[in-house]
């Protein structure tokens, strides 16, 4: 039943045992999926740490360096046992347009996929383990090239509905959104070809297509559904054509 004067459908949320379930699963997966990931870093800690005397010099100076490999398991951990759970679990949404309510599976998806997947995307921009970080993604549903490169501040809010070809850059801070809330959630892939060149602080929504051999301009808009045509530079807000690509 929908709320007077509200336009976004049905309730978020309400008593239900499906509403309360899944409140209570957004919770409990996360939790779950994260003490896991702390899990080989505590028992190493536990292990390694009954080795020390801190009447000894040489072990107070080593100690240090045990804590920050401590930190970089705990990262590697924290990054893959997450992004086991969204790939074994398939938390991910389907294309289309959905209801702004939790007792939507696939709102429920893409809140649960937030919670598993934001935190670490974030974490992993903070310290640059590139090869961690594509493999974070890859867990989280992203297909991109071999060739291609990232710089590991972009933000890829859905990798499940983004495709990424070959020999594609992206600039520092590209943000590519493969959802958008109207009065639906709406939910479509974002195709990125082969030798593309996307600029840096560039947004692009769901459902563009970006053909192969294009060049976005810095700071770019490309919107909603919109097509750029194979070997054009596109820049502006929104994205326009500005151009033919020169060849390199």
């Amino acid at each position: 039943m929908a709320r007077e004067g509200y336009k976004g459908g049905m309730e978020k949320y309400d008593f239900s045992f499906t509403s309360i379930s899944r409140i209570i699963l957004l919770f409990l997966i996360p939790f779950t999926a994260y003490s896991l990931g702390l899990l080989p870093c505590f028992a190493s800690f536990i292990f390694f740490y009954r080795f020390f005397d801190f009447g000894n010099v040489l072990h107070i100076i080593i100690f240090p360096f045990f804590l920050v490999a401590e930190f970089l398991l705990f990262i590697v951990c924290e990054s893959i046992v997450p992004g086991i759970f969204i790939k074994i679990f398939r938390i991910r949404c389907e294309e289309g347009e959905h209801e702004l309510s939790i007792k939507d599976k696939n709102f429920f998806k893409l809140a649960l996929h937030a919670m598993l997947y934001r935190p670490l995307l974030m974490l992993l921009a903070i310290f640059k383990l590139l090869p961690l970080r594509m493999l974070f993604l890859k867990l989280a549903g992203l297909k991109i090239g071999k060739t291609s490169l990232i710089p590991g501040i972009e933000i890829i809010y859905d990798p499940y509905v983004t495709e990424i070809g070959e020999q594609t850059l992206l600039g520092g801070y590209v943000k590519i959104a493969g959802h958008v809330v109207e009065d639906k959630l709406i939910i479509k892939k974002v195709k990125i070809g082969n030798n593309c060149l996307i600029g840096l602080d560039t947004v692009i929504f769901p459902g563009a297509v970006i053909e192969d051999d294009v060049t976005i301009g810095a700071k770019s808009l490309v919107l909603k559904n919109q097509v750029l045509k194979k070997g054009k530079m596109y820049g502006g807000v929104p994205a326009k054509e500005i151009g033919e690509k020169r060849e390199r």
